[in-house]
This record gives structure tokens, C-alpha cells and sequence, in this order.
């Protein structure tokens, strides 16, 4: 089968990989779509604990065509979408409720899914692996969708959707009248906007140096805008909000110092969600007299909390009913041959999120084009 193959940090080329036997915890997937993040920048430049050559993405749907003799989620036939982060049921972390730090995401890193056209060793980018015709997945990362949306669309539902909608309902659990602040419009930001719409937040603050993506954002429900970053935004969201601060800010910025600006904005007792990576090494500076006597909650948010088994077929069913909109998110379509230039777009700020059509059944509706909805 074909699939893009990263050989050495930054060279990217499509070739042939031969899958190896399905173990008895997998399933053999036919990929459609897949979308892009710059979380798969980390794999591509060698950052994340990936050996070489691999296989990037982290984030699909496709078509169950075989089960190992262990699964018992998904079946022959079904949609699915693949999901960045695992939940196997089983371990300690799912069992006590957090399954967002299940153990199948930490222990895939070097997991080989079969050879090169060489017979070298060909690894999955972070265990997944996404930007290929097929791939053998562990059902843990495996989630029975309906698949009533476009193609492309249910490509997000693994990363974009689920992380950032996610955060805002099941980890930030916003309520009727709460007021957020999100830090970042990329696409993860522009889900969360989403996200606190559909919940009933009452003020939704935007913050990015983009004016052209808080825009966006305030069409797609964020009653204010702030185009700018640091410590001037966090005096206009202290001053929109009477000097109190919001009841939950979310940082989507991909930035740490973007962690520390949402803590600034988080009201005494409020609540810091924080979902992006700048780096698996950078660190986060808090003030410690305002984590203490301001009595605030920081929590990190991986996938929305990770109970993908839950979430992802809902947020599916609220795609297919046009209740999350995807179109103005969706910036660029590509081949699987173009994924290099999808992923550089996303490197250098240009896209929100590139899916790479990986089959013939994973075509786009005729009203998107390649490149049709990308930012000015």
C-alpha cells in the first residue's frame, strides 16, 4: 500500500509499505481522509520519540476491512474514525475515570506496522500513523462512527473536533452563562468557539494576533474580539469582564506563554484548560501567590478529556446536522502525494486544517476546491 514515508527530520516522499500480520488487539483500516495539525510537525522534524522512517498523522477515517481475535469495539465494515489519543478500557488510567491518560499513549512511540520497499522497519507517527491508503491500528485508538458527513470532515473528528469541542463540554464542562476566553484561533480554538456556543456560554473573548481568524471566529459564535497576545490582552479581558476575569480560559495557541496569559484572565476560582504543546520539553510559568490565594484550577486537556468512546459518535452526529461546521475550517484539500505541502502550510500559520484524501471514497463535496477556503 502507498503512504507517506518520513525518512529523516523534515524529508518527506510517498512509497510502498508492506503492512505486517494483524495482531490480535488491531484492526486492518482503509484510510479515506486525514487531517493535518502541527502536532504532526513534532513527528516530521524528529521532535516526538519516533524512530525513522515513519509513518505521520494522527488523525482519519476509514473503513474496518479486518479485526484482530481480541477486538470487540469495531468490526468488519465499520466506519471509524481514528482518534490521537488511546482509551483501551482497561488500565488503570480509563478504569479510574481519566481516560485521557490511558496507558496506550505513552507506550506506542515505537510501534512498527510492517517494511519499507528496502525492508526496513517502518514505524507509526506517535503509534497512529494516519497519511497512508491502510494502516493496522490498535482498536484502542479506534472509534465506530456514523459516517452521515462528508468524508473530509469526519477526518477532524480524531484531533480538531474532539480536542477542542471537547474541552469546552467535557473537561471545561462550560454551562448556560459562563463567560471563556480562548487563547488561539487556529482550528482548535475556532472548535472550542464552537464548543462554547453550543453550550450557552454568555461571553465568548477570542485573543489572537490574527485579525483575519478572530473574524472567523466571531462568525462562528465569539461575542468579542481581541487581535493581539500577552499582557495588554489579558488587561482587556479583566476590563471586558468588569475586573473580574472569565469563569474558564482556554489556551489553543500552542504556546506556553499563552498558559500563563489564561491564567491571568481566569477569575478567582476559575479554571485554566490548557491544550496545546509548544514543545514536549518547554515549562510553563505560574504565579504562585495568584495560584494560591486566587484559588484557580489548571487542568490539562488531552483529546477532550479522552472518553473518546463517548464523544467522538456525538460530536459526529452534531456534524451530520450541520450543529458543528466544518466548512470555514477546512482551509485545503491534498493528495497523499502533496501531504509534505500540507504540512508545511500548517508549519508556517497558513492553513487551519489541511485533510489529505488518501482513497477515491474520501472525495470532498463538489463546493470545496483545493485551497477554496484558505485565509487571506
Amino acid at each position: 500500500m502507498k503512504a507517506v514515508l518520513n525518512t529523516a527530520p523534515g524529508v518527506l516522499s510517498t512509497g510502498d509499505v508492506v503492512l505486517r500480520d494483524l495482531l490480535p488487539d488491531e484492526a486492518h483500516v482503509q484510510i479515506h481522509a486525514a487531517a493535518l495539525c502541527i502536532t504532526d510537525t513534532f513527528v516530521v522534524d524528529g521532535i516526538a520519540p519516533t524512530p525513522f522512517p515513519n509513518i505521520p498523522g494522527h488523525s482519519a477515517v476509514g473503513t474496518v476491512l479486518a479485526t484482530g481475535s481480541n477486538c470487540s469495539r469495531v468490526r468488519v465494515g465499520d466506519s471509524v474514525a481514528v482518534v490521537g489519543s488511546s482509551q483501551c478500557g482497561r488500565c488503570h488510567s480509563c478504569l479510574a475515570g481519566c481516560p485521557s491518560a490511558c496507558v496506550d499513549n505513552g507506550n506506542g512511540f515505537e510501534r512498527t506496522i510492517g517494511t519499507d520497499a528496502e525492508g526496513t522497519a517502518v514505524y507509526t507517527g506517535v503509534g497512529i500513523g494516519a497519511l497512508a491508503e491502510e494502516m493496522l491500528y490498535r482498536e484502542s485508538n479506534l472509534v465506530p462512527i456514523e459516517a452521515s458527513a462528508p468524508t473530509p470532515y469526519l477526518a477532524l473528528l480524531g484531533c480538531g473536533i474532539s480536542s477542542g469541542v471537547g474541552a469546552v463540554l467535557e473537561v471545561g464542562k462550560i454551562c448556560p452563562g459562563n463567560s471563556v476566553a480562548i487563547l488561539g484561533c487556529g482550528h482548535l480554538g475556532l472548535w472550542m468557539v464552537q464548543g462554547a456556543a453550543l453550550a450557552g456560554a454568555s461571553r465568548i473573548v477570542v485573543i489572537d494576533p490574527d485579525e483575519n481568524r478572530c473574524r472567523l471566529a466571531a462568525q462562528l459564535g465569539a461575542t468579542d474580539i481581541i487581535v493581539g497576545s500577552g499582557a495588554e490582552a489579558v488587561r482587556q479581558v479583566i476590563e471586558l469582564t468588569g475586573g473580574l476575569g472569565v469563569d474558564v480560559a482556554f489556551e489553543a495557541a500552542g504556546q506556553v506563554s499563552a498558559v500563563s496569559d489564561a491564567f491571568g484572565m481566569a477569575r478567582g476560582g476559575g479554571t485554566v484548560v490548557a491544550t496545546g504543546m509548544e514543545s514536549p520539553t518547554a515549562a510553563v510559568e505560574i504565579d504562585n501567590f495568584s495560584l494560591i490565594i486566587g484559588a484557580k484550577t489548571i487542568v490539562g486537556s488531552q483529546t477532550g478529556g479522552g472518553d473518546i468512546v463517548s464523544t467522538v459518535p456525538r460530536y459526529a452526529r452534531l456534524l451530520a446536522q450541520g450543529t458543528l461546521d466544518a466548512e470555514p475550517i477546512v482551509t485545503a484539500i491534498y493528495s497523499l502525494d502533496d501531504a509534505a505541502i500540507g504540512i508545511d502550510a500548517m508549519r508556517h500559520g497558513g492553513a487551519l486544517t489541511g485533510v489529505v484524501i488518501t482513497s477515491p471514497s474520501g472525495q470532498l463535496p463538489s463546493t470545496l476546491a483545493t485551497e477554496s477556503n484558505a485565509l487571506p
